[in-house]
């Protein structure tokens, strides 16, 4: 018989057994939707499904955070609803969709992969574009193309080959073993200067970066080394003798530098200003060391030979000037003794203040044009050399030379219009 405790006991029993069974029911069936809506849902477009399915598991970094809703066919290829719980709600859109196998047996899952950490998030009604979904190779086209790689190998090569790795590595277990392990302190030395590898291959993006801005600057010094070794290349034999009896010279020029350490350096000091002023004087003198050489080769003409010897000689003579030394103007410079060498600021407000007849004037403000003729006087032009044509032209006036505007050589002479350099001044009425 029964006791009314047992009956109690049954009915609690039945009553946790029919609510129990209509939770899952609902659970299953998804009815709970209905009153409470406990994820929401991301749609993912794949081009295939890979073998997902309709309650599938969705991980984030491992985890799973919902689970596949519903598959549904497109034109595209197939839309995957995401139910992801609500909780999860810091997931960034930037992710990836990858179709995942848990196991060799199958049972796949999505997985999102996040491409940032930074927002936006998903919510309710994001989207996952096709371009950032992901689906496994297929198991027939796997095998296929392992079986296609298998079968292009060559049996007798492979057969070669092993022979030869054995014979190779024959009786040298102890080096690999030596090869395995500093290769994994290698690894270990990677993993703990992860951080620098990192920041070397970004900075070395940089690096690039700035080469590619520099290519044309690249290209122009690719193109002049060019030019530069071919030049080498044709001097060969010069450069193969200079290498040859170079050694001496070289020696030489040690022993002379040894020998004048203390005099040399002062020497080059001293040059510094001779420098500057040779180099504000560049045109005068390229123009004067073009024209010399032709006065030179022409100057037997005024020579006239000696009654006595037969010879042509000439005779120089010295004028010492008997004026004053100027004094006026210089007196705010301080004297110092020779033996002092040392650097100091020029006193650039030094000058002759006298007037040019009363003592020997000096510096640049005393030049000679500055006392010449009135305009109705004008020096008879010599010759004029052209930089920029290399041309001399005797009597002639070239736009831009140093020269003043005078007379022209006659062009019956020719080639020897150098002769108009004495002619000249003898056929003048001034």
């Amino acid at each position: 018989m029964i006791t009314r405790r047992t009956k109690i006991q049954l009915l609690v029993f039945v009553v946790i057994t029919l609510v129990g069974c209509s939770f899952v029911g609902a659970r299953y069936a998804k009815l709970d939707r209905l009153f409470y809506d406990s994820a929401y849902t991301v749609t993912a477009h794949f081009g295939s499904s890979g073998g997902i399915f309709a309650g599938a598991e969705v991980t984030y970094r491992g985890v799973q955070i919902g689970k596949v809703d519903r598959l549904g066919l497109t034109e595209e290829g197939v839309d995957v609803e995401l139910a992801i719980d609500n909780q999860h709600d810091s997931i960034p859109a930037a992710t990836l969709a990858l179709v995942g196998n848990k196991s060799a047996v199958g049972e796949q899952y999505v997985e999102l992969q996040p491409k940032s950490n930074d927002e936006p998030y998903l919510a309710d009604g994001s989207e996952i574009a096709m371009a950032d979904t992901r689906t496994p190779i297929q198991v027939e086209q796997l095998l296929s193309n392992l079986a296609t790689t298998v079968g292009s190998v060559d049996r007798k090569a492979l057969k070669t080959t092993v022979t030869e790795l054995g014979a190779a590595f024959a009786g040298t277990g102890e080096e690999l073993q030596q090869i395995i392990d500093t290769g994994n302190d290698f690894i270990n030395a990677a993993n703990d200067n992860f951080d620098t590898t990192t920041a070397l291959i970004r900075d070395g993006n940089t690096v690039l970066n700035g080469q590619i801005a520099s290519e044309s600057a690249i290209r122009s010094f690719a193109r002049n080394l060019s030019l530069f070794t071919g030049a080498l290349a044709d001097a060969d034999p010069e450069i193969n003798t200079l290498l040859d009896n170079g050694s001496g010279a070289a020696v030489a020029l040690r022993r002379f530098i040894d020998d004048n350490e203390v005099e040399l350096g002062s020497l080059i000091n001293n040059l510094i200003t001779t420098g500057e002023i040779v180099t504000r004087r560049l045109d005068g003198l390229e123009q004067i060391l073009v024209i010399y050489p032709y006065v030179v080769e022409g100057g037997f003409t005024v020579v006239s030979k000696s009654p006595d010897t037969g010879l042509y000689d000439a005779h120089f003579g010295l004028i010492i000037t008997t004026n004053p030394i100027c004094h006026d103007g210089y007196q705010s410079t301080d004297t110092r003794p020779p033996q002092n060498g040392e650097n100091r600021p020029m006193n650039e407000e030094a000058r002759c203040d006298e007037p040019p007849a009363v003592s020997n004037a000096r510096g640049a403000q005393n030049i000679y044009d500055r006392f010449r003729a009135p305009a109705d006087y004008d020096s008879e032009v010599v010759a004029s050399y052209d930089p920029e044509s290399e041309t001399l032209t005797w009597g002639d006036r070239v736009p831009g030379s140093l020269t003043s505007p005078g007379s022209v050589a006659p062009r019956t002479l020719g080639k020897e219009s150098w002769k108009w350099l004495f002619l000249q001044p003898l056929t003048s009425s001034r």
